[in-house]
C-alpha cells in the first residue's frame, strides 16, 4: 500500500508544486527576476521531482515482459538524466543568474544549443519521455490495463510542457497510476508479471483472472 501511496502522491505533489510556477508572456529575464523566489522554488523541486516522474513510470511496469517495456526502461533514465541537467542549467542556474543581476549570463544559459530552452538536453529528454510513455502503454496494454487508464498515462505524456500544461498532465499521471494499481493483482505485488509464458495475450489472461468475479 506505501508503494501505490508514493505512485500517485508523488505526481499530485509535483503538481501542486507546478501551480506555481511563474507563466508571464513578457520578456523572460524580466519574468524570472520578478519573481525569483516562486522560480527557484519550483525548480528546485523540479530537479528533483522530474527524475521521480520517471521512477514512477518505472515502477508501473515492475514485473511486465516484452519489448515495449524495455524501451520505456532503456527510455526513462535517459529522459531522468538529460532532464534533470536541462532544469539544473535553465531552471537554477538561469534563476541564479537573475538573482546576480546579470542578464548577459542569464541570456547566454537559456540560448544554448546544449542546455538552453531549444538545446539537444531538452529536446531528447522530451524525445525519451515521450518513447517511454509510449512503451509503457503498449507494454499496461498488452497485461490488460483498461482504456481509461491508458488515455490517463497518455495525457501525462504532456507533463514536459511544465510550465502550462504540467500540472493537468501530473494530475492525470496520478489518476493513471491509481487505477493501473488498484486492478494489479495482489498476491505477488512486486512481480505482478513474472513467471507466466510471454506474450500479450497470456499477459491480459493472467491481470483479468487475478480479479474476475
Amino acid at each position: 500500500m506505501r508503494l501505490q501511496a508514493f505512485l500517485v502522491t508523488a505526481p499530485l505533489a509535483f503538481a501542486a508544486l507546478l501551480t506555481q510556477h511563474p507563466t508571464g508572456g513578457g520578456d523572460f529575464y524580466s519574468e524570472v527576476a520578478d519573481n525569483l523566489t516562486p522560480w527557484m522554488t519550483v525548480h528546485y523541486g523540479a530537479a528533483i521531482l522530474f527524475p521521480t516522474m520517471a521512477l514512477v513510470v518505472w515502477l508501473l511496469l515492475r514485473g511486465l515482459p516484452g519489448r515495449a517495456a524495455t524501451v520505456a526502461r532503456v527510455a526513462l533514465p535517459v529522459f531522468a538524466v538529460l532532464f534533470g541537467v536541462y532544469e539544473a542549467n535553465v531552471g537554477i542556474a538561469g534563476g541564479l543568474a537573475a538573482d546576480a543581476g546579470s542578464r548577459a549570463t542569464f541570456d547566454a544559459i537559456v540560448s544554448s544549443p546544449v542546455v538552453g530552452e531549444s538545446g539537444i538536453f531538452l529536446s531528447v529528454g522530451s524525445i525519451a519521455w515521450w518513447t517511454a510513455i509510449s512503451g509503457a502503454i503498449l507494454a499496461l496494454r498488452q497485461a490488460g490495463a483498461s482504456a481509461a487508464s491508458l488515455v490517463l498515462l497518455g495525457i501525462g505524456g504532456l507533463m514536459v510542457f511544465h510550465a502550462l500544461a504540467g500540472p493537468f498532465a501530473l494530475v492525470a499521471l496520478a489518476a493513471a497510476a491509481y487505477l493501473i494499481e488498484r486492478r494489479r493483482p495482489s498476491t505477488r505485488p512486486t512481480h505482478s508479471f513474472s513467471n507466466r509464458p510471454s506474450g500479450s495475450s497470456s499477459a491480459r489472461a493472467a491481470w483479468k483472472a487475478s480479479h474476475s468475479g
